[in-house]
């Protein structure tokens, strides 16, 4: 799947990402909120990282939580720009839980966002795309 427009005469820099979908026994969505709306919990993939590796870094930083993967979801292709910058980023999604509560500073305030708060309210559409592959939202 791909989302974003791609514009004409525009370089787009790779960026590999990864991220949790986590949904609580409510059926509430982790999140977390950006300067530009909200994300999953994840982010871009350092050199040599697995998006599993990357998975648990990121919500470990942003969150300060650990995670268990439980199976990949799917694979998406965003197109964005960020201020002057323009990203064609390789998404890769897991399913996941969270193995423990906060623990020390985190970047971010965990959000739950309800199913029906889902709607425009991501920055990126490969995110909703990747709640609603799992399926039930």
């Amino acid at each position: 799947m791909t989302f974003g427009n791609v514009l004409a005469g525009i370089e787009y820099e790779p960026r590999p990402a990864a991220y949790a979908v986590i949904v609580d026994e409510r059926g509430r969505v982790a999140a977390v909120r950006g300067v530009r709306g909200y994300f999953l919990p994840g982010g871009g993939s350092l050199p040599e990282e697995t998006p599993a590796d990357t998975i648990r870094r990121e919500v470990l930083e942003e969150l300060a939580r650990a995670v268990r993967l439980r199976h990949k979801i799917g694979e998406a292709i965003q197109y964005f720009s960020a201020g002057a910058e323009h990203y064609r980023m390789h998404a890769v999604f897991y399913a996941a839980d969270f193995t423990s509560e906060q623990r020390g500073e985190a970047e971010h305030e965990l959000e739950w966002l309800d199913e029906t708060e889902l709607e425009g309210r991501f920055f990126h559409e490969c995110h909703v795309w990747a709640l609603r592959r799992l399926g039930g939202i």
